[in-house]
């Protein structure tokens, strides 16, 4: 069945001038009218409570509380569409299979890796992996979904021999960067580039002398203008959506990119480090 709303824009040409003039009201704000009591809206459509009942029963509906009802119904659907929409995305809908939902994420992920990877300027980068190299100490920061790839990158680097740190809490990580200095390395990851406790850190960063990098979306970004070195994602919105699905894996294949980078240039005590972190776990891995 057609949604009232739908059903009003149709009739709407052929209507009486009152009616007319009431539905016009209605399509304006259909939310607003289905809190309004049939007094309240013939006073503000000027039209009488007459109107209102005859344009309920041309819409087939018995009277103006069941057309009441039918406009909060609507717009409460509305509003869990569009809900949905912001944070899952429009490829996928609330009825879609299994299958469908592993296609499009698949395929949107595969896109965004692949137009990060590409996309990334692989100068910035190469000097970036030179700084990790030689850091005295790296310290990473993020929050939020920033946060989870910012540990991973530390967790990597950590394994070969690189001393990083990561934090996701804003006091602890502006303590760490009010104690660096030259010679020490501090990355922020922020997909807009514009959250406070990232521009914060890096800015105490940037006062200590210690280099900064930007991992973010937007290079226009405050985050990117203060930052030393930026590199950038590249995510646009497709499909799924782009904070809650598409970031993180941008930011990590382009950090994957990175820590393969700091690998070659620390070779020799990274093959050691790698060896002798595996073995360290042996014990606890399982056997087959």
């Amino acid at each position: 069945m057609r949604q009232i709303v739908d059903r009003l824009r149709a009739l709407e040409p052929e209507l009486p001038e009152a009616q007319r003039a009431l539905a016009a009201l209605i399509l304006e704000d259909p939310a607003s009218v289905a809190e309004r009591t049939i007094l309240e809206l013939a006073e503000t459509a000027e039209v009488s409570t007459g109107s209102i009942t005859r344009l309920c029963r041309t819409l087939g509906l018995a009277g103006y509380s069941q057309l009441r009802l039918a406009l909060a119904a609507e717009q409460g659907a509305r509003s869990a569409r569009n809900t949905w929409q912001g944070d899952v995305g429009t490829d996928i809908s609330e009825h879609d299979s299994l299958r469908r939902v592993a296609e499009a994420v698949v395929g949107a992920v595969s896109e965004v890796v692949a137009r990060s990877v590409e996309g990334v300027d692989l100068v910035a980068l190469e000097e970036v992996a030179t700084r990790l190299a030689a850091a005295r100490r790296v310290e990473l920061f993020g929050v939020g979904g920033s946060a989870t790839v910012a540990g991973e990158l530390q967790h990597r680097l950590y394994r070969i021999g690189v001393p990083a740190w990561s934090w996701s809490d804003a006091h602890v990580a502006l303590t760490g960067a009010a104690l660096l200095g030259p010679g020490d390395v501090v990355v922020v990851l922020s997909h807009s580039g514009g959250t406070r406790e990232s521009c914060d850190v890096l800015a105490e960063a940037v006062s200590r002398g210690a280099t900064t990098v930007a991992v973010t979306n937007d290079p226009g970004s405050p985050l990117a203008r203060h930052a030393e070195l930026t590199l950038a994602t590249r995510v646009r919105a497709v499909g799924l959506s782009t904070e809650a699905v598409l970031a993180r894996h941008a930011q990590m294949a382009v950090l994957d990119v990175l820590y393969i980078a700091v690998a070659q240039r620390t070779y020799d005590s990274s093959t050691e480090a790698m060896a002798a972190t595996t073995e360290a776990v042996r014990p606890y891995r399982h056997r087959s």
